[in-house]
Parts: C-alpha cells; structure tokens; sequence
C-alpha cells in the first residue's frame, strides 16, 4: 500500500474563537476529514495552536473541538506526528496519552514511505536573528517551563501568550515579500548540508511563506500557513508537492 502523507504548519488556532476563527476552523476540521478517508499520515511541523501549555491534568477547554477531531483521527488508525513550534514548545503528557499524537520536541530525520525527511519547525535558523535565539533557549529551559506552570495562574498565562501572538503576528503582517524570501533562502545552507547526509525532503515552516524548491533530486519545502495562504505539503509516496486547500469564506492569497 502506497504511504501518503500531509504536512502542516502554522495554523495558529486561537484562544479568542470568533466567526473567522470557527470558519477557519471548519476548513481545517474538513482538510483532516480528507486525510482520514485518503488514511494518510499527518505531519504538524510546529505552530499548530497559538498558544499551548499543559498545566499538569489541565489544558485550554477552548480547543476542546481541536483535541475531538484529532483524536478522531487517531481512532480511525492515523497516525499524528507533531513537531513543536514556537508557540506550541509546551507539548506535555495530554496531546501524548490521552490523544494519542506522536510529539516530537526537536527536529528530527524520519524515514516515510521510502524516503529520508528532515523536519524543522524553523524558528531560530537565522543566524542573524540573535535576539530570537537566546529567547529560544531560555523558554525552552525546563526550569523557566517549571516557573511558567507553578507561579502564573492560568488566565494570566494566556494573557500573556494573546499578548505575545499579537506582536508575532503584526510582525509577519508587516514583512515584505522579499524579507520573508530572504529569510527562507537563509535555510538552503542547512538543506544542501541535510542533503549531502542522505535527506531527500527538508521540510520547514514558521515563515508563514509557502515556498517549493528543487535541489538536484532533493526537495526543500516551506509549508506557509493555514491563515492566509491555507497551504499544505503532500507526498503522494513518489513526490512532495505544495497544495492549496480551497476555502470557501475566508479571504485566501494567492500562491506566490
């Protein structure tokens, strides 16, 4: 049987559910429906919430609809891999035992359907960006994770994260085409040296630019983001391609 499979990033699924917000979802929630009859796998490559943190047993009731879906999916026999964003770092013991997603908290080479992937949500590859990188480092450390779930009560927790997301996102909002070109263009060292190693896909989000690339017989792969441009990577188990998936009442860019 032919392995197929879906890669996503960026979704960004907020903690403020608005009549955007629940359209957006309803054409993700029918995007995973198709993934489901196709029984391909899934690839979430960071970003895929806003803003998620697991305080012990306790997790946001406003994904409540998200965490029923992706357990659909598992319960229909598809496998859920997810690399955290981000903005979604915090994965803890909820998405793993009681949904039943495969997480993965560093970038990683995984084979599928014969093929070598390396699989990188993106933040913290410009070298430039150093401001970013030593962020990364310290919300990743696990005593500032400890300090984020036993000092902060939960509703100032997502307070700061509504906060946090607002300047991310005015932030892409205002980035040139060409910015985020250059930006993506800074990741090709690090694919053409995957790919002398024996990668065949590099595959990449966080820049919230879909972009496709061919190097040699090798493929670099930007996903984009299911808020403006709604795209998605596919592997049919021969090639990895970029796809768009059509809404319906919702404002969609055009692929660059």
């Amino acid at each position: 049987m032919t392995e197929r499979a879906y890669f996503i990033s960026d979704v960004h699924l907020h903690l403020i559910v608005d009549d955007v917000e629940r359209e957006r979802r309803k054409e993700l929630f029918a995007l995973m429906d198709q993934i489901k009859e196709e029984q391909a796998t899934l690839f979430i490559v960071g970003d895929w919430f806003d803003f998620y943190f697991e305080y012990g047993e306790v997790v946001s009731q406003v994904y409540h609809d998200v965490y029923t879906k992706m357990s659909q999916l598992v319960q229909a026999g598809i496998t859920i891999h997810y690399f955290a964003g981000n903005h979604d770092y915090w994965i803890g013991k909820f998405m793993s035992e009681h949904i039943g997603v495969t997480v993965h908290l560093d970038p990683e080479t995984m084979e599928f359907g014969g093929k070598k992937i390396f699989f990188h949500h993106g933040d913290g590859l410009d070298e430039d960006d150093v401001g970013y990188r030593r962020l990364k480092t310290v919300i990743r450390h696990p005593l500032f994770i400890w300090a984020f779930r036993w000092l902060l009560h939960p509703n100032i927790g997502h307070w700061v994260a509504k906060q946090l997301s607002k300047h991310s996102r005015r932030k892409y909002a205002g980035e040139t085409r060409q910015y985020l070109l250059n930006a993506i263009r800074k990741n090709y060292s690090l694919a053409e040296e995957k790919f002398s190693e024996g990668v065949d896909f590099m595959i990449t989000g966080h820049i919230h630019y879909p972009k496709i690339k061919s190097i040699d017989e090798h493929v670099f792969l930007t996903i984009g983001d299911f808020i403006n441009y709604f795209t998605y990577g596919y592997f049919d188990g021969l090639n990895l391609s970029l796809k768009q998936w059509p809404v319906n009442q919702l404002e969609q860019r055009e692929l660059p």
